[in-house]
């Protein structure tokens, strides 16, 4: 099954605290007068308090949360701890991800103590007492022992740290489809993937599934009896009848929907042959990633010999939120995960990089004409601000996931014709901000960008020229803060930069922001 972002919910448990007196009678643990000292009393109040403090919860958690029945802990002054109810709660806790608390006199060891037995990211939220409660988040935060206790005394900021939360688990239940054919960690283009996927799975919890690009190629043909070439005899994942008829399903859906085909149907089915090939490995070995190496696969010539890119693949997961990226970029597909989690968009991704002022005019890139460089150097705002991603594996979803906007098809090969790409064109969107996303190679470190988009690139042509330009505030310290993760960098429509900068803490790393 391929579980995307938006599958996976955040399990909120409300644990209620309650401590009742037994006697009349008043001092620093109880004050009141009349009625409010009686033995009784306290049940009263705690019911009401406890039923304001599940309705405000459920009022303001957001989508994607999962408020559980509440857990209770009652205790009187005797400071009495019944070991059966610590072990009457264990399977609400195991089943939660994150455990709200109330606070008050009386219970805040109580608090304490079930952090240091359960080992769960607590948070306390602005119903939780009276007072902002940091008392028990310090006392955690002390013993560096691995789990956290967050206070929020605004109900925006309770939110956030559940958008937060959501995303780390997310980040957690992240499996990738790693399709290798030198090396697991990286490829002979990408330096910058990850430096140890066994410190990736301990740090974040993420999870890696290869498979041998050879073998996964063969499976773009019908199973023979004899079997593939690599694995001769065995039952593998071959393109069924079913498969290759979802295959001309989707090719001619896109051909409908495309404002302009540059290529013929033929050519466009291959590339659409490689996509149901992923998402067959993708759904049989529960993976919820992908990436595949591009200079690798290239020169083993069988893309040429088949007439296929992986391009159309990367498009069409962004599209569905399943994290996706070129030249077997891990970094970059984490930070595509990262990106839907908080935002629920679907992500592009490329080369990143300034566009610097050489000798009176911008630097040429690649995708972009003399004509369009030196209209851009008109406007004084681009001027030390100019940015662009680039590739070949825009889609259809830009900025809108909900609804597919107007796009083209092109090939990727210039003299040959094939592999498939889809077009859109940034300008439609001038104005708008993205925000863009990069894990170190070590994951140590999380880019957070913030830029405005001033123009697009390459909608009509063919190989890696699909470009957005866009501009930072200060594109020194961009840069500066992009050597340290490298050049893929992941982007989605709008400003999630508090959310993503909330995931950085969540998952302890350290956010570079630039704007």
């Amino acid at each position: 099954m391929i579980e995307t972002a938006k599958d996976i919910k955040l399990n909120v448990l409300p644990l209620e605290l309650f401590c009742e007196h037994l006697y009349y009678y008043e001092g620093p643990c109880r004050f009141g007068s009349g009625d409010a000292l009686r033995p009784g009393y306290d049940e009263i109040v705690f019911a009401e308090r406890a039923k304001k403090f599940i309705a405000d919860i459920k009022a303001h958690v957001p989508e994607g949360t999962v408020v559980m029945d509440p857990v209770l802990f009652r205790r009187t002054d005797d400071w009495d701890e019944p070991e059966a109810q610590w072990e009457a709660m264990e399977a609400a806790v195991n089943a939660a991800d994150v455990v709200i608390p109330m606070a008050g006199a009386g219970v805040q060891d109580l608090a304490f103590k079930f952090a240091q037995r359960f080992k769960k990211t607590m948070c306390y939220c602005p119903s939780s007492g009276a007072f902002n409660v940091p008392d028990v988040p310090a006392a955690i935060a002390a013993r560096n022992v691995g789990y956290a206790c967050y206070s929020e005394y605004r109900w925006e900021d309770f939110v956030l740290r559940m958008v937060a939360l959501r995303a780390k688990k997310v980040i957690a239940r992240t499996k990738y489809l790693c399709v290798t054919r030198f090396d697991g960690t990286q490829s002979v283009s990408r330096p910058d993937s990850f430096t140890s996927l066994d410190q990736i799975t301990q740090r974040f919890g993420t999870r890696f599934h290869f498979a041998n690009i050879h073998e996964f190629f063969d499976c773009m043909s019908e199973a023979v009896p004899e079997g593939n070439h690599t694995t001769p005899g065995r039952k593998t994942l071959n393109v069924d009848e079913c498969d290759l008829k979802r295959a001309n399903d989707i090719c001619d859906e896109l051909i409908e929907g495309a404002e302009n085909v540059g290529m013929s149907r033929e050519a466009m089915l291959p590339s659409v042959v490689a996509y149901v090939v992923t998402q067959k490995f993708m759904d049989h070995f529960d993976c919820n990633a992908f990436s595949i190496p591009c200079p690798d696969a290239c020169s083993t010539r069988r893309l040429n010999e088949g007439r296929f890119t992986m391009c159309l693949t990367h498009a069409l997961n962004a599209e569905a939120g399943i994290p996706s990226a070129c030249e077997y970029d891990l970094p970059a597909a984490l930070s595509e995960q990262a990106l839907i989690a908080v935002s629920g968009r679907s992500p592009y991704m490329g080369n990143t990089c300034p566009i610097p002022v050489l000798d009176g005019k911008f630097k040429h890139v690649f995708g972009a004409t003399e004509e369009q460089l030196e209209e851009l150097a008109q406007d004084p705002e681009n001027i030390d601000r100019l940015w662009m991603t680039q590739h070949s594996v825009a889609h259809r979803c830009h900025p809108d996931p909900s609804a597919y906007a107007p796009y083209g098809i092109t090939p990727f090969a210039y003299d040959q014709k094939f592999g498939a790409t889809l077009r859109y064109d940034f300008s439609r969107d001038k104005g708008e901000y993205v925000t863009l996303c990069k894990f170190s190679p070590d994951g140590s470190k999380m880019f957070i960008g913030k830029a405005e988009i001033v123009e697009s690139s390459g909608k009509d042509k063919e190989n890696c020229t699909q470009l957005v330009f866009y501009r930072f505030k200060d594109s020194l310290k961009a840069h500066r803060a992009q050597c340290k993760v490298g050049i893929h960098v992941a982007l989605v429509y709008g400003d999630y930069t508090k959310e993503l900068i909330a995931l950085a803490e969540a998952l302890d790393v350290e956010p570079l922001v630039v704007e």
